[in-house]
């Protein structure tokens, strides 16, 4: 069993939002990332998809595009993104899965879970995250308060975290991995986000969001396997037309 990740795949099978517009990776991108999952992930594989799955509006219309990502190997662990306004309480969301089959989706709310991969088991922590100070689109009076509330969920599925792997015997215990729809940093390293992944001694963080890379956008936030501190966690990008439709795997 390994642990791959992929995000922003941005599906529209209900909706008139289709990627190919943008050119580049976006063209036919559901095609090639099919192929690449068929390729890359088997049944017992773990898939996590940090958000932005899906262009519907309703969770209804969200049916198709659920069915898609459910159709593909492995077993799939999915975050909010920013543009899944479809997605709603996790009542609907069971009442989703369960009015159509949708056995091989995990739909993930702040909160850490733990994923054995052969012969280790290691632990997961995500949340959506959100826009952080010294961001050209940040608004304090608007933006501060769900920052805070963010970094606050954040903070509570890593202490969840830390006592999954306490509870794991040392020759078992692997490693622990975090993903946020949004970048934990900007131009500004040091956030509260960083802060908090940086103590619970992560070894990476996935994260997505981000697109188009001829555009203003954090240069920093365009690579992988960034460190920000010396033997710190690693950060890496991972929306689908960044990694061109390839998922990362994250840990045999």
């Amino acid at each position: 069993m390994a642990i791959y990740t992929i995000s922003d795949l941005h599906l529209s099978f209900s909706s008139d939002k289709p990627m190919n517009v943008f050119g580049g990776a976006w063209q036919n991108h559901e095609k090639h990332i099919k192929e690449n999952w068929l390729a890359t992930v088997k049944e017992n594989d773990f898939v996590v998809l940090p958000g932005d799955h899906s262009w519907a509006l309703r969770t209804e219309d969200a049916v198709e595009d659920s069915l898609f990502i459910h159709r593909l190997p492995g077993k799939k662990i999915l975050l909010k993104g920013n543009h899944d306004l479809w997605w709603a309480t996790a009542k609907k969301m069971e009442e989703l899965k369960n009015a159509n089959d949708l056995n091989s989706i995990f739909f993930m709310y702040n909160d850490s879970l733990l994923l054995p991969s052969n012969g280790k088991k290691h632990v997961i922590a995500g949340t959506r995250g959100w826009l952080c100070p010294g961001d050209n689109e940040y608004k304090p009076s608007e933006d501060n308060k769900i920052y805070l509330r963010e970094a606050g969920r954040l903070a509570s599925s890593l202490k969840k975290a830390s006592v999954l792997l306490e509870n794991i015997s040392t020759s078992d215990r692997g490693n622990l991995y975090v993903f946020m729809h949004y970048p934990p940093f900007n131009q500004q390293k040091d956030t509260l986000f960083t802060q908090h992944i940086e103590s619970s001694g992560a070894l990476h963080c996935y994260y997505g969001h981000i697109h188009g890379f001829s555009s203003g956008d954090i240069k920093e936030a365009r690579r992988t396997n960034i460190i920000l501190k010396e033997n710190g966690t690693k950060y890496s990008l991972v929306s689908c037309d960044y990694t061109r439709n390839q998922l990362i795997k994250v840990a045999d």
